[in-house]
């Protein structure tokens, strides 16, 4: 795995340095771990059934927190290019920057919105995002709204890759300015954000004419 372990701390490095940039923030105290396929049931976890094979997750069971990653990824993973192994490492690594502040309860788009969103941008700084999204199904018959109640892998790689052809599109539209505005007022919340307040915020982090862009999008 030491090949495998060498790419993931590259990937860290540059998705560290970038996201940093963007919500101008420092680095969290993080470790990663890299988890062979056979000793999948021994990761650090909150609770006491491990967490399905080959799908990352950040943990707080140790100290500092662990950014848990599978030598295999999951086949859930959809589609299999050149960047999906890291767009899976710098969505994980979003969610360990934006948990360093209190984040408030939101509708799911907007918490999986966000993180989908920086490594998009990453991942477009790379020269990796374009041949992504041209493999994506853009019509899956939801919209990232419109995904209710418990869903099967298939549907919920669906609802991930729609979110990130939104926060592609976003940063194509308005730059890379929404996501730290778009943290930032998150942090800011007290309480927990509704539908309608969650919309609010995304349109107001977008800038003029955000609303009406939102409303365009086939995605949203």
């Amino acid at each position: 795995m030491e090949e495998r372990a060498t790419e993931v701390r590259d990937l860290l490095a540059t998705g560290t340095a970038a996201l940093a940039e963007m919500l101008t923030v420092g680095p969290p105290e993080l470790e990663a771990l890299l988890v062979a396929d056979d000793d999948w049931l021994e990761a650090p976890r909150e609770g006491e059934r491990p967490y399905p094979p080959g799908l990352p997750y950040l943990t707080g069971a140790v100290r500092p927190p662990a950014l848990v990653l599978p030598e295999t990824l999951s086949s859930a993973f959809r589609p299999r290019t050149s960047a999906t192994w890291p767009l899976v490492v710098w969505h994980e690594l979003a969610h360990a920057f934006l948990l360093q502040r209190s984040v408030p309860r939101t509708p799911a788009w907007l918490r999986e919105l966000l993180p989908q969103a920086l490594a998009a941008a990453v991942a477009r700084r790379t020269g990796l995002l374009d041949g992504h999204l041209a493999r994506i199904d853009a019509k899956p018959g939801f919209t990232v709204r419109g995904l209710k109640g418990p869903a099967g892998p298939g549907e919920q790689m669906s609802f991930q890759n729609l979110l990130l052809r939104l926060g592609a599109a976003a940063l194509e539209e308005f730059g890379e300015g929404f996501l730290r505005r778009l943290a930032h007022a998150l942090w800011d919340e007290d309480e927990a954000v509704g539908e309608e307040r969650a919309e609010e915020l995304l349109a107001d982090s977008l800038g003029p004419g955000g609303r009406e862009w939102l409303e365009r999008r086939p995605e949203f």
